[in-house]
């Protein structure tokens, strides 16, 4: 399996095909469920530039923080570091943060957060295809299915050796979720609960996916990587925010039975 393809003499990696398909394909999606919200075009638009530059931002910072030994060690060129390495949840934190700037400023409704989460797992599912090819977040040593023997790679991964095919499985389950997001979002009757979902049921996956991924310079600290940690804080962050919510919403209920009853006994019913 190769890496790249040759078109027009030009030599194309698949991971940037890959990538790029999953920016299409989740805009594409992003697009049809503004249109069935009734989200205006034009601020789909202008948000997706401040989701980018903050997923840019978040997805650079946190690269440098898991990597900075050996950045320092192996004298990494600063140039080389701010052209390659990303990390995952570095984007999704800071592209969240940028959206929720956009919402704040112009003084939107969470409509569009819903948009976002449910048309990102597709997109994500895309990314780790090229993962796949391109021989990164590579999985555990492995010879049943689904497992692959890398040649060649640009990175750290291990060569001749089968290993688990990670990236495939995290697609598949990306794959799963967007399609479970998509009904709740088009039938499902509460609000903005396509986030809350697409939180627990990713981070969920993630966690567990880690304890198979091969590549150890992601960072593991106290037994557990820096994916993981961040999977817990997300995951829990979501579950108080939950319990938060709804013991506000039984106090609000409270309130207006209150209400209600002092209505009805000052009327004298």
């Amino acid at each position: 399996m190769t890496d790249s393809f040759i078109f027009l003499g030009r030599e194309i990696p698949l991971y940037g095909i890959m990538s790029i398909a999953g920016i299409i394909v989740s805009a594409v999606c992003a697009l049809f469920l503004a249109r069935k919200r009734k989200n205006e075009f034009f601020d789909l638009l202008c948000s997706s530039v401040y989701v980018m530059i903050g997923a840019f931002i978040g997805a650079k910072l946190l690269f440098i923080a898991v990597s900075f030994e050996d950045i320092i060690a192996l004298g990494i060129p600063m140039e080389n570091v701010i052209n390659g390495g990303f990390v995952f949840y570095g984007g999704l934190i800071g592209g969240a943060m940028g959206l929720l700037i956009y919402i704040k400023q112009f003084h939107m409704d969470y409509g569009l957060l819903e948009i976002y989460s449910a048309a990102l797992p597709l997109g994500h599912a895309f990314g780790r295809v090229g993962c796949f090819f391109a021989g990164c977040c590579y999985g555990i040593p492995y010879s049943g299915f689904p497992s692959h023997i890398y040649t060649e790679t640009v990175g750290m991964t291990p060569l001749n050796v089968p290993l688990l095919a990670v990236q495939l499985i995290e697609a598949a389950c990306l794959l799963v979720i967007f399609s479970c997001l998509l009904i709740v979002f088009l039938w499902g009757k509460k609000r903005y609960l396509t986030p809350i979902l697409y939180i627990i049921s990713y981070t969920t996956v993630r966690f567990v996916l880690e304890f198979f991924r091969g590549d150890k310079e992601r960072g593991v600290y106290w037994g557990l990587s820096t994916a993981q940690w961040v999977s817990i804080v997300l995951f829990l962050s979501t579950c108080i925010f939950l319990l938060v919510r709804s013991v506000r919403n039984a106090e609000k209920v409270k309130e207006e039975d209150k209400k209600l009853v002092s209505d009805i006994s000052s009327n004298g019913v």
